[in-house]
Formats: C-alpha cells, structure tokens, sequence
C-alpha cells in the first residue's frame, strides 16, 4: 500500500539570524553622463522617442566575459544620475570593464558617426570601484542581497574542493537570466555518448505580505549534443564556454561558464550558391569580435560536426546544448527524479549551513470544497441546457480530409449531443438537421482544400498571405447567420519547423474562421499506430485517432462556454454559498509578429455559481457569452495596435469586478501574479495588503466594502519563483497530490497527481547512480521519464471576515478548481477560470496557435 504523505519538503532555505552573512564588496556605479550619448545612440538605431538604453544587452556581455561580477542595475531609464550597478568580491581592473563597454557600443547597429561620437564621449576614468561592506540578512539591504545571496551561494557551491558525493559531482557556476546557476562539470556519461550535466538553479525570493527573504533551488539536467544533429533555421542554439584563460586581459580565470550561440545563416559562395552554415550569432559574439577574441571560440562548423570531441577537452572545453527536434530520438530525458532531486538537496544544506537551513516541511491541509471533481466530464450535453447557451441553432462544420477523420469526429459529436448522427459518407456542404428539441443541431462537411492549404507567400511578406487567406476564407464560407463552430483538419507541427515556419496557416484559418463569426479547432490526420493497441479488460481497446478527435471536438463546446455537468455544492461545514468565479487576465504580444503590432489587452471571465454560464469581457466588448465574445474579442483587436497601460487596466479592472459584485451575491476573484502585476503594482509582493484592494493610483479599499468578494492571488514557477516539493513520510518521498500551509498565514501550496501522459515516470530511478530493487542491482537510467510536480502558490489575498470566512476554505476552492476544468483529463496548472482567460490568446496571438499542439 502505497504511503500517505502529510508533509511536503519544499526546495527553499531560510537566512539564519545566528549566522548572518557578511562580506566585503565592490561597488561600481554606472555613469550617469554616459545616458545620453547611449540614449542617442538607441534612438539613432530604433527610432522615436527612446526612454532608455538597452542595458540588457552590455550587462550579459560583463556577465559573460567578467564573471566575477554582479549586475544589480538591469533598467537605465530618462534620470542621469549615476546609479548603482556592479558588484565584485575584488575591483576588478577598470580598463577590462570598459574594454567590454566601448567593444558593445562598436557592436551596435548604428552609423560609424554615431558610433564615433558616443565613444568620445565615454571615458575609462568614470569607471570607479568604491569598497562596501554589506550584511545580507539586513532589511535595508534588501535590493542587494536579492541579487547577491544567488551569487554567494552559487560561489560556495562551485568552490574548487565542493563536491557532492551523489557521484562525486563538481559543478562550475554559469550564466542565469535569473539569480544563479551552478553546472556539474565533466558532463556525465560522455562515454555512452548520452552526455548530460546536472543543473541548480538559485533564486531568492520573498513571500507576500513578509520581509523574509528565501532562496529558492531548482534541479535540472542540460543535455549535450553527442552528434552531429539538426540546426533550427528560426532560432539559435546555446553553447556553453569554458575558457582556460580570460577572453580580456587583466582579468584572473574563472571557474564559471561564458554562453554564445550558433545559428544557421546564410551564405553565398564564389560560385554564387546559397547554403545555410552554422556562425556564431548573438550580441556576445558581436562583442567579442570587437574585442577581437572571436578567434578563441571554437569553428562553428567544426563544433557542430563534432560536439563530442569539444566536450572531452580538458581545456576550452564547449558543449551544444541539446534541444527537441534536434536528433531523431532522445538520448536523456528532461528532469530530475526525486532519487537525485533529494541526495542533491541534502548536500547543498550541508554546504550552506550554518548561514542557511532548510524551510520546515509543510503540513498537509485537508479542507475540500468541491468533491470528487477531476478528469475529463464525460456523458451528454443535456440539450436544454445546451439551448439555453447558444440558442435554437448550432451549426458543426467539419472541414476534414478523410470519411476516417470525419467519422472519429461524429462519433464524439453522437456522445455529446446524445443523438444519431449521419454517417461519414452521408455529409456533404449541406446540412443534416439534428432536431434535439429545445435546439437544431447542423452538421455539414466542407471539403476546402484551399482554406486548409499551407500558406502561399510567393515572395510576399507574411502577413499579405495572412490576409489573403482570411479574406478567402470570409468570402468563400460567408458570414455566419447563427452559432457556429468549425474542426478543422490540418498537418502536424513537426510539419512546420525551420524554414517551413511561416508556412503554417493556422492562425491565419482561425482568424479567418472568426472574421467569419466562426470558432474553430485544430486536429492532426488519422495516424495509423506503431503498435497493435492496448487491450485492457473490460475496457475498448485504446485508440490515439480517437482520443484525439474527441478531444478537438471537446474544445469546440469548451469555446462555446458549455460545461456538461455543474459544480459541486460545496461540501458541508466550508462555503456558505456557491460563489461566482472571476479571472482577470492580461494578453500581451510584442511587435514584429505576424501584424507588427503591439497589443496588451486586459480581458476578464465571469462563471456563475455553477460554472455553466460563461461570461467574457475586454475594453469596448461588454459582458457576454463565451462563445460571441471570442469572435468579437478576435476580430476587435488582432489587428489593433493597442498597448493599455496601468490607468486603463485600472479602470477595467473597476468595472469589472463592480459589475461582478452587483450580478451576484459572493464572487471569487482569481488573479495571476506574474501575468498582472507589472500593470497591477499592488499585487506585488511587496505591495498587497491583505483584506484590502488598492487599484490603479487609488486609495487602499477594504475588501469588506465591496460585498461578496474574495481574492485569492496565484503565483506559479514562472522565473523560479515557487519552490520545487516533494512528499516525505519517514523516510519514504513521493508525488502527493494536495494543499499544503506555507511558511505564512493565507499562504498555501498547491500540487497535482500525477498526470496519465506521464504514466510510465517513476520517481525512485536515477540519471546518475545505480540503485536497488527488489534486491538487484539497476543501471542508471538516463532516458527514463521524469514527471515532478509544480508547486502553485495561493495567497488567500481578500476575504470578508465579518462573514465568518476561513481562509483554508477559500484556498480550497482555488486548488479544487485545478480539476475543474471540464474537458482536460489532468489537472491544470491554474485553477480553471484563469486557465479558461489564459486560453483566449488563441483568438489574437499569432504564436500561441501556431506554437500551440492543442488539440494535435
């Protein structure tokens, strides 16, 4: 019988008090006199008004190429005062940091003027080191300490005589994008060609509403390249360096990583042919090449040819990291088990401590809300219920290949109506009416080849060819006269990798459908199986063409706002009434997309009390079903270029939750931390106020003023911030699914079970040591499947205390709404009506379709 586990290990360590950490530092501050000249230099090159330098860029070219720093400055905005910006354990030569500076101004894209004009205006002498002594347990410290603690850590981790006794590793510290990292270093199991290093990650962190600061450890593996294998032609690949002797002279070597990447580019021979060759290809190697140590980096066609033969060097080593796609078949698999998770945890609190210790183990909550949700809803869509969503009329359009592709879709399409359906060959463009009583279903077969064809570009730009399908599509179809919705058959992803990128018609169908007032869905062909099917006892046999058309059709009832069955009451003794459910989400894209716009729009979800009425709102798109919201949310704004700030989100924000508040008596409010809070300043950790919702430039606002409503804020590990967990009982650890009380009052933890895809994962096998079972010997096992959990952060943000509410009740409800999701057989990161907001950048961002394997 398998343990049942009430505790759950976190990967996080506190500060302790008894043995602050204190070190001398140095401080260099960035010259405020060098802004302008490079704020010149920015607008020369991108044009408008630019309101900062992009120091970005300069400080991973000082991360890379002087180590031993640390940047504490990563905006240089309109103020030209000096400010704040390396720390080192020693003043490192000035002349080699402003050796790095002036070689990124030369790499700049701009005149050789302009370049020349703002050289002459940035001297070495600016560059000073100042001594400090910081204590980075203190308050006032804070700032630093957040971007210290990873470095010290990370330092202490990788020392020359650190060595981790699961498999004697040594680690080497690398280049992080957040806090720090560490690398075991030699790769393990080179000689298998299976090569791979163990990663940890380090964060510090802090908790909402709480001065204390944590670090939090994430533990990985980086896979390397053993062969030569498949170069993407739309992105880059990392490369890790680990040079003997200092790229810049007056400079001491380091025990750590620089990075560079390789990209296929285009190259033009003597003869006039065109091939695509590897070359180096990032703002790093753009410096170095001023520098004028490009030379040192490895050929990259050699590198690419033999990765192996650089990952053996026992000096200037490099190694290819890895990535899906790139060979025909995984060598390791991604992730760590707990069988190395645990013994790789234990060592570092041993090395760290005294000056940190382990956070407590967390104890199981076991309030439940809603019983015995979970997995897929199956079973019929009562037709009344379904009428009373979108009304006397649904049309289903099947825009499929084969009588094969279109049966699988019928068969779920009979399940969920509960009625007879035509058969495959029967269906043509006319429609077959499904007289259901309370509404008329239409099913009709569109064959269209040239709606579903990849895209044409024939030399134009991309989005020409976009618009020229969308107004095929508008023209061929016509406008919808009544709720419709559209499956739509079309190749795999694998189908649009590399150069066949910009082929992929997706988005450019799904925008057409809803220019049409259309929803739609996407479905991969009929695969035939590698293998007989799965036979299980009184169970049909298992069939993927199946599974996957029944899940395509499913999403098409999820866009139309349809929940099969209702909520649960609430279980006895917790909520005194059903709430309603609002989400509040932001969708952001960059420009140079598919429209070359900018857009960041705030979109909310309201669910009533029994989660079968969806409701969707955004800016100038008043409250209203699901499935017409979409269409018009789509149509308003994929081509919009609309950037709302904090003020408008502000006030959608008010009018959103004000609305919700009047249409029902409770309403939970579900907000995501790391999706909001750069235009919601007070959800911030530093900044919320429990009971209290302060929006926009207003004033504080007790949550009691506004009647019903509670706020429950979700953080998950986005940037490492949520800890990685495991169950513990005894000696025992495993998977546990359930909520746990974090470190403070209000704050929980949220894990989920194991999901099916992932069946076949275990968490007792090794990457890296042998193990026993049952009393035999087993081998590591570097391709073995590994599933960890996610630890979901729930702070019980706003609840109305004069009403007897218990935050365990609400932070219930929050991680029982993962498994409410009504057509996902596992659950869901985020509680379902952020996962169902999270989901309507299908109908405005290019890259969430066409990156996307929903429903493939």
């Amino acid at each position: 019988m398998a343990p049942r586990y009430d505790e759950l290990a976190v990967t996080a360590l506190r500060l302790n008090p008894a043995a602050p950490i204190e070190r001398d530092y140095y401080l260099m501050r960035f010259p405020g006199r060098w802004k302008e000249p490079l704020r010149r230099l920015a607008k020369a090159r991108r044009g408008g008004d630019v309101a900062s330098i992009p120091i970005a860029s300069l400080n991973n070219a000082i991360t890379a190429l002087v180590p031993d720093c640390v940047v504490t400055l990563t905006y240089a905005g309109r103020s030209d005062d000096d400010q704040d910006w390396l720390l080192a354990y020693r003043d490192v030569n000035p002349a080699a940091i402003f050796n790095v500076v002036t070689a990124w101004v030369r790499a700049q894209k701009g005149a050789p003027e302009q370049i020349s004009s703002t050289l002459s205006q940035l001297h070495a002498s600016d560059l000073i080191w100042t001594p400090v002594r910081l204590n980075l347990a203190a308050t006032d410290q804070r700032a630093h300490a957040m971007r210290l603690l990873p470095m010290e850590i990370a330092a202490t981790l990788s020392r020359p005589n650190a060595q981790c006794p699961h498999n004697s590793l040594r680690f080497l510290r690398c280049p992080s994008d957040d806090g720090a990292e560490i690398m075991s270093w030699p790769p393990e199991r080179v000689e298998d060609q299976t090569p791979f290093s163990v990663k940890i990650g380090i964060t510090a962190q802090t908790l909402p509403t709480s001065n204390e600061l944590l670090i939090y450890l994430s533990f990985g593996v980086r896979r390397w390249m053993p062969v030569r294998g498949k170069l993407a032609f739309d992105h880059g690949h990392s490369v890790y360096l680990a040079p003997t002797v200092p790229y810049l002279t007056g400079l001491q070597n380091s025990r750590h990583f620089g990075i560079a990447k390789i990209k296929l580019t285009k190259v033009t021979d003597s003869e006039g042919k065109t091939s695509y060759l590897p070359r180096w290809d990032d703002s790093l190697a753009g410096v170095l090449d001023q520098i004028g140590c490009l030379s040192r980096l490895p050929d990259p066609q050699q590198l690419t040819d033999k990765p192996l033969e650089y990952l053996q060097r026992h000096g200037d080593a490099a190694a290819l990291v890895y990535s899906t796609g790139m060979l025909s078949s995984e060598k390791v698999s991604a992730g760590l088990s707990i069988a190395d998770r645990e013994p790789l945890m234990k060592w570092v609190i041993s090395e760290l401590a005294p000056h940190l210790h382990p956070a407590p183990a967390l104890p199981r909550e076991k309030t439940t809300i809603y019983k015995g949700l979970s997995g897929i809803s199956e079973g019929t869509i009562p037709a009344g219920y379904l009428g009373k969503v979108v009304g006397p009329r649904l049309t289903v359009e099947l825009l499929t290949d084969t009588d094969r592709a279109t049966q699988y879709a019928l068969d779920r399409l009979a399940t969920r109506l509960g009625a007879t359906l035509p058969r495959a060959e029967q269906l043509d463009e006319h429609e077959s009416l499904i007289d259901l009583g309370p509404l008329t279903v239409g099913i009709r077969r569109l064959e269209t080849p040239t709606i579903r064809a990849d895209l044409d570009r024939n030399g134009r730009r991309l989005q020409a060819a976009v618009e020229d399908r969308v107004d095929h599509i508008t023209q061929t179809l016509g406008n919808a006269p009544h709720p419709t919705v559209a499956l739509v058959e079309i190749a795999h992803p694998d189908a649009y990798q590399g150069q066949r990128r910009a082929d992929d018609p997706k988005f450019a169908i799904r925008h057409g459908l809803a220019c049409s007032g259309r929803l739609s869905q996407f479905v991969t062909p009929v695969a035939d199986p590698n293998r007989p099917a799965r036979v299980r006892e009184g169970k049909p046999p298992s069939d993927p063409n199946r599974e996957r058309f029944a899940a395509a059709v499913d999403d098409l009832f999820r866009q139309l706002g349809v929940r099969p069955a209702p909520l649960p009451a609430p279980a006895r003794d917790t909520l005194v009434r059903q709430p309603a459910l609002l989400a509040l989400w932001m969708i952001r894209q960059n420009k140079k997309r598919i429209w070359g716009v900018t857009r960041q729009v705030p979109v909310a979800i309201l669910i009533d009390p029994t989660g079968q009425y969806v409701q969707v709102r955004a800016p100038e798109v008043s409250w209203q079903p699901l499935h017409t919201g979409l269409i018009e949310i789509g149509k308003r704004y994929v081509h919009a270029d609309l950037n709302c700030g904090p003020d408008d989100v502000a006030r959608f924000i008010e009018d959103a939750l004000g609305e919700a508040i009047v249409a029902y008596p409770d309403t939970l409010l579900l907000t995501h931390a790391q999706n909001l809070r750069s235009v919601w300043g007070s959800l911030a950790n530093n900044r919320i106020e429990l009971d209290t919702l302060r929006i926009g430039g207003s004033a504080p606002r007790p949550i009691a003023e506004l009647p019903g409503l509670r706020h429950i804020r979700v953080r998950t590990e986005e940037d490492g911030e949520t800890p990685e967990c495991y169950g513990v009982s005894g000696d025992d650890t495993g998977q546990p699914k359930g909520l746990w009380r974090f470190l403070l009052p209000r704050v929980y933890g949220s894990t989920t079970g194991k999901p099916s895809t992932h069946s076949g994962a275990l968490k007792g096998v090794s990457k890296i040591v042998s193990a026993e079972h049952d009393g035999k010997p087993v081998a590591p096992k570097p391709k073995a499947q590994v599933w960890n959990p996610q630890f979901i952060e729930l702070l019980v943000a706003g609840i109305q205390e004069g009403s007897g509410d218990k935050p365990e009740h609400w932070a219930a409800l929050a991680h029982d709404l993962r498994d409410a999701a009504p057509y996902v057989r596992n659950s869901t990161v985020l509680p379902w009506p952020l996962h169902l907001a999270a989901q309507i950048e299908e109908y405005l961002l290019p890259t969430t379709i066409t990156d996307s394997s929903s429903g493939t």
